[in-house]
């Protein structure tokens, strides 16, 4: 189905300026309970609809995920989706969550440690704190990272919701750095398949594929080929190439 790109004029009222450490950082606005967020390198808004189109033609459930749609925001690219918490909800991400409990930097810590130590602890940390196994949460992200070859997935972007008496796990969101948007690396090659090898996981290992091995049991996600063919259509020449690439990561 070919799909029509929205557009919004947006109040600069509404704007929400937004700053950290991460490259994936984008300027957003919030308005009647939607996010929009403005394409900061170039095909972000695209690269966060393939994403989410995938996982909703995979049949993942709708709450596990954010839904985003491609927009045109004041004259300039991005996407939409809607606010995945309620009003007495706060999403708290492992990195503050841990920071908050040891005043330490979960990144820093986990750097100094070998892989299966470093991701171990962070399953029991969060374990102990929430009372929550994010094994099949964690499995679920590293396998739709290996698919767009998400590059900033971070401990900010990893996260739970708290409502006052009790946690739950966040949906998985912010997946716009992928599909080697803003990868300096890919630019040197020519064809997908070495661009691929240029593309690095930001948590635990750099391989895409050793985080989702280590934890592949428990992953709930399969697709094949045949995902393409449920995927949306756009007339959009950023959304042609990311489809191009994911038809690579799926074999």
């Amino acid at each position: 189905m070919r799909m029509t790109i929205e557009e919004f004029l947006i109040s600069d009222e509404c704007l929400v300026r937004t700053s950290g450490t991460s490259d994936g950082t984008q300027d957003k606005y919030f308005k009647d309970g939607t996010w929009f967020k403005l394409d900061r390198h170039g095909g972000e808004g695209m690269a966060e609809t393939l994403a989410s189109s995938v996982l909703n033609a995979i049949g993942f459930p709708n709450d596990l995920f954010v839904e985003y749609k491609p927009c045109i925001i004041n004259g300039k690219n991005g996407c939409y989706s809607k606010n995945f918490l309620k009003e007495n909800e706060s999403f708290i991400t492992f990195y503050r969550l841990y920071k908050n409990v040891t005043g330490r930097d979960l990144a820093t810590v986990c750097s100094k440690m070998d892989y299966d130590d470093a991701i171990e602890y962070v399953i029991n940390f969060v374990k102990e704190q929430t009372k929550l196994d994010i094994h099949e949460y964690l499995a679920n992200i590293f396998f739709l990272d290996m698919l767009i070859l998400n590059d900033d997935r971070h401990f900010n972007n990893l996260g739970i919701i708290y409502d006052d008496t009790s946690f739950k796990l966040a949906p998985i969101f912010d997946n716009g750095k992928s599909f080697f948007i803003g990868n300096s690396r890919a630019k040197n090659c020519s064809e997908i398949s070495e661009k691929i090898n240029t593309a690095y996981a930001k948590v635990f290992s750099p391989s895409f594929k050793v985080n989702y091995a280590y934890l592949k049991k428990y992953c709930m996600l399969k697709c094949d080929a045949n995902i393409v063919k449920k995927l949306p259509v756009y007339e959009d020449v950023n959304y042609s190439r990311f489809i191009e690439i994911l038809k690579h990561t799926i074999k």
